[in-house]
Parts: structure tokens; C-alpha cells; sequence
């Protein structure tokens, strides 16, 4: 069994990497060989300067590359090995991190390639989301754009929005994880990730 947690921070120690590695320490405990990957250690770059290569067979009767050449595929494939998926992302300017919709948005290739494969294959592995940001300052914008990516799935995954507010801290110190409170979310949480996958169909 395997969890694999991706953090979509554009900063290499934050909020996102030290939450997402507590959930999976838990899920370690139960069982579960780790593995986090760190969007700030990837190239993940938007769909550009293509030709719709990803409807190619559509468009042309043939199958094409796509020309954007970085590390998404990468993650992509480390996604189909696991059994479960968490995934962290920060609120930057009121919306989700761009990391992360650069990533979401290169997953047309897959989706036009065979979707069904790859529902049974990534989409129904993700069984959880964190979003960190404060409502006021668009969090809770951010928390339901990228619930609602998930949102049409046969069985969306659990979600979370953690306010650094809320614990009278600021975002941009990177100290969530140093709050009792926010530890017992996430053990519940990652109670919530184990439920799920024992119930799995």
C-alpha cells in the first residue's frame, strides 16, 4: 500500500509540506509505504505553444507528444502507482496556487487519451484535500474552486481549509504545525483518509 502526498507550496518549507507530511506519518503508522512530492523541487509548466497534440487523434487521426517537456508527467506516473492521494495546496492572491492549476489543466492529455483509465487509475485515488488561506483574504474562494475540480467524481475526496487566522497566526510563517489544534484536525482528518480507503469498493 502506498500514499502519496503532493504539496503545490511555491516555497520549499510552508504550511502545505508540513501538513501534508503529518498526514502521511499517520498513514505510515498504519501501514503505508510514503512518498511527498514537492511541487518547488518540479518544473510544472501551463499548456503552451502546442497544437492541441493532446486531441490529435481527434483532430488528426493520429496520436501526438505533447510539447510541453517538464516533470508533470513525472508526478502523473507516481500517481497511478499509489493507493491513496493527498493533495495541499496554498491560497495565493485569493485563488489556488498556480502550481496547482498548471498541473490540474496538463491532465487534458490523459483525459482525452482514455478518461476512464484515468478516473481508475489517479482520479478516484485522491482521497483527500488541504487548502490553506484565510477567508477573508479569498481562502475560502480557493477551498471551493478546487473542491469543485473534484467535485463531479463518483466519490470526491475529503476536503479541509485550515485559516492561519483562525490559530492567530499569519500564512506566510509557515507555523500551522506548531498549533495543537491544528495536529488534532488533521489526526482526525487522517482518520477520515483510512475510513474512506477501508471502505473502498
Amino acid at each position: 500500500m502506498k500514499a502519496l502526498g503532493i504539496a503545490f507550496s511555491a516555497r520549499r518549507r510552508g504550511n502545505c509540506l508540513n501538513c501534508i507530511e503529518y498526514v502521511l506519518e499517520e498513514l505510515e503508522q498504519q501501514g503505508f509505504q510514503t512518498e511527498v512530492v514537492k511541487a518547488y523541487d518540479c518544473e510544472i509548466r501551463p499548456c503552451s505553444h502546442c497544437n492541441y497534440e493532446c486531441f490529435a487523434r481527434e483532430l488528426r487521426g493520429k496520436t501526438e507528444e505533447c510539447p510541453v517537456q517538464d516533470d508533470t508527467l513525472g508526478i502523473y506516473t507516481k500517481m497511478e502507482k499509489a493507493d491513496i492521494i493527498v493533495l495541499a495546496v496554498p491560497t495565493y492572491g485569493g485563488r489556488p496556487a498556480s502550481l496547482y492549476c498548471a498541473f490540474k489543466e496538463r491532465a487534458q492529455r490523459f483525459i482525452t487519451q482514455n478518461y476512464k483509465e484515468f478516473q481508475s487509475s489517479i482520479l478516484e485515488k485522491i482521497m483527500a484535500l488541504i487548502v490553506i488561506g484565510n477567508v477573508p483574504a479569498g481562502g475560502d474562494l480557493a477551498y471551493h474552486t478546487v473542491v469543485l475540480d473534484h467535485y463531479e467524481w463518483k466519490y470526491p475526496p475529503t476536503s479541509l481549509l485550515l485559516q492561519p487566522r483562525e490559530y492567530n497566526q499569519r500564512s506566510i510563517n509557515g507555523t500551522l504545525m506548531e498549533d495543537g489544534r491544528v495536529r488534532n484536525r488533521l489526526d482526525g482528518f487522517a482518520e477520515l483518509i483510512l475510513e474512506r480507503w477501508r471502505s473502498r469498493p
